[in-house]
């Protein structure tokens, strides 16, 4: 039997979805959006679950940079709830109010599952948080070896 690592598969969910949102940028990423990405945990710990999930899919979109990004990692958030909750879905679907409605109805059925939720989704925002610095720094010296 082999073992994995949890935070292992988060920081793998965490690079496909950088990977997803370059594909959709344009492969370099603007600064607003990597200062989104790296803001993703403060927001998580200050507002709440809930609060978040709300605000990521208000601002999901397919027009400008920032929407898509919103949509991708919006999309990865509720995988990372469906995950934790034993929801089956499949592709990434993105944000929606009928699966925030569902979210809801299910934490306030069974709110202790707000904690195991919290600590999956600010380990996978921290993953994403780092990466986003890390091609932040790489986009900054290829921009400067281009100069």
């Amino acid at each position: 039997m082999t073992l994995r690592r949890a935070d292992h598969d988060l920081a793998a969910d965490a690079m496909r979805a950088l990977d997803r949102i370059r594909e959709a940028c344009g492969q370099k990423v603007s600064p607003q959006v990597l200062t989104r990405l790296r803001a993703l945990p403060t927001m998580l710990r200050a507002s709440g679950v809930l609060a978040t999930l709300a605000f990521y899919a208000a601002k999901r979109g397919e027009k400008k940079e920032l929407e898509k990004a919103y949509d991708i990692v919006g999309a990865e958030l509720r995988a990372q709830i469906c995950a934790v909750l034993g929801w089956q879905e499949t592709g990434r679907p993105s944000l929606s109010l009928d699966f925030l409605t569902r979210l809801t109805d299910h934490l306030r059925a069974k709110p202790a599952s707000l904690g195991m939720l919290s600590v999956r989704l600010e380990e996978f925002s921290g993953w994403l948080s780092r990466l986003a610095e890390a091609l932040e720094r790489e986009q900054d010296r290829e921009g400067s070896d281009a100069s």
